[in-house]
């Protein structure tokens, strides 16, 4: 039965018995326009269309007729405008992409032919978009968004500037902006501070090598640091600049990681913050008294939350300078009971006597009954022990605590110093589960060592009986979890 609008057209009737038996008009369409619906809808959008309805099951996979991701290189003299044009005679509405990825080498860019590029991604409404400047490149022109493309969720951009006025008149802020990963890049305070306001929704913030002389607010300033509600990852390696990091008001974050000079470019981590991984490593020492107060302060005051640690040498000796200390037990270390740790790396810059006694009272103070992976990355071969070095005694006994449930060991850079064989050694006796301990080293014969006889007979028993597997190459199968930092 069919009945008549007021404009005449006709209209399927909906009656009580046709509820279950309606055609599914969309569905009946032609392949070609339903890939057409598919292209205006998100990646994610597109694929869950596959479980409303049997017909558009895999649909999605050929939604495209042309490429789901534009890849643009420029490397030569003409190729910027040779590109814009061919962007520019693409059809109208533009077809939604996944990525767009804009790499620039051996070329003069100017501002208005980068703003070109960046528009038509935003046009497109892209998802990831990628902007990278090789080196020995020249780019007269800085980024900036006149555009705000709706679907933008991650953004990556390496050795470009970022314009101070990306906060402009009218900006839409990018609701769906959830990673931004910053390489080799030169952005202001300003321009820092309305980013974060344009990405209310941003997840994760990654800086490497970052121009950081007036990136962040200084102490002074840290109550006008508006940073993304929900951010949970934040990642700062080898950047430059004295700065300071105030993530107090995020605490949200759940993953830290910090490769800088702490004594000129501190961090604050907002002391309810729980942590699920950690990675800290310092350039310089920080144990003169004040620089490891500030540490302990700058850390949540509960870790015990944490599944994965990474940290260095510098950071083992904090520990210990703080409870030589008088007040060393009053408060000044976060929670020690590390008893969801499943993984940690230590990162050896040296490995004297002092940095394994460093060590020792790592493990006596920080409990981790229950840790799994160990990964240690001792001093690479050219690495020289300081003079005397070889004959120093630890001056801290080993703890007494068996780590139980720890699995797997791997050594990287083991070059059979004193100092390392007797890490070894100490795992060996105190890992009862131990199923395998990797060691890479570029000499797999054992020498003599007649200062640390007992401990090496324990380690060529382990190598004789499989439990040391001695190689002079690396497993890439088994990695901690940080390894892409």
């Amino acid at each position: 039965m069919q009945r008549v609008d007021e404009r005449g057209v006709r209209r399927e009737a909906v009656g009580a018995d046709c509820g279950c038996g309606s055609t599914d008009r969309i569905s009946a369409l032609p392949d070609e326009l339903r890939q057409r619906i598919l292209t205006r809808l998100a990646f994610k959008d597109a694929i869950r269309t596959g479980v409303l309805a049997r017909g558009w099951r895999d649909l999605w996979k050929s939604r495209w007729p042309h490429r789901a991701s534009v890849k643009v290189r420029l490397s030569s003299r003409d190729a910027p405008r040779r590109e814009l044009d061919a962007l520019a005679r693409k059809p109208r509405p533009r077809r939604r992409l996944d990525r767009f990825s804009l790499v620039v080498s051996n070329c003069k860019l100017k501002t208005s032919e980068l703003r070109g590029f960046t528009d038509y991604a935003a046009e497109c409404r892209v998802e990831d978009l990628h902007v990278e400047v090789r080196n020995g490149t020249r780019v007269e022109g800085k980024l900036n968004f006149p555009l705000s493309s709706p679907l933008l969720a991650r953004l990556s951009l390496r050795r470009i500037g970022v314009i101070s006025s990306l906060y402009y008149k009218g900006a839409q802020p990018f609701h769906a902006l959830e990673v931004i990963r910053l390489h080799s890049v030169s952005i202001t305070e300003v321009g820092f501070k309305n980013m974060m306001a344009l990405c209310p929704s941003l997840l994760t913030l990654n800086l490497r090598a970052c121009d950081c002389d007036c990136f962040f607010y200084r102490p002074r300033k840290r109550r006008s640091l508006v940073m993304p509600p929900n951010l949970r990852t934040v990642t700062v390696a080898y950047c430059r600049g004295c700065a300071s990091l105030n993530l107090v008001p995020v605490p949200s974050l759940r993953s830290f990681c910090y490769s800088v000079n702490f004594v000129v470019a501190p961090f604050f981590l907002p002391s309810d913050a729980a942590l699920g991984d950690l990675y800290i490593q310092f350039a310089d020492s920080v144990a003169e008294l004040h620089n490891t107060k500030k540490l302990s302060n700058s850390l949540p005051k509960d870790l015990s939350g944490l599944n994965v640690l990474t940290i260095c040498c510098n950071a083992l000796e904090v520990a210990s300078r703080l409870l030589s200390t008088d007040d060393g037990a009053n408060g000044l270390l976060p929670n020690i009971n590390l008893h969801n740790l499943r993984e940690l790396q230590l990162i050896m810059l040296r490995m004297e006597a002092s940095n394994l006694a460093d060590l020792y009272v790592f493990f006596k103070t920080f409990q981790c009954p229950n840790l799994e992976r160990l990964f240690v990355q001792l001093p690479a071969s050219s690495y020289k022990p300081m003079e005397g070095g070889s004959i120093d005694e630890v001056r801290e006994e080993p703890p007494e605590d068996d780590l139980d449930n720890l699995l797997m060991v791997k050594v990287m850079n083991f070059n059979w110093r004193r100092s390392e064989v007797q890490l070894v050694s100490f795992l060996l006796r105190k890992a009862s589960s131990l199923r395998k301990l990797l060691i890479v080293s570029p000499n797999v014969t054992p020498p003599d060592l007649p200062c640390v006889e007992a401990d090496l007979l324990l380690l060529k028993a382990a190598l004789a009986n499989g439990k040391i597997i001695l190689s002079e190459s690396d497993d890439i199968t088994t990695q901690p979890y940080h390894s892409a930092f």
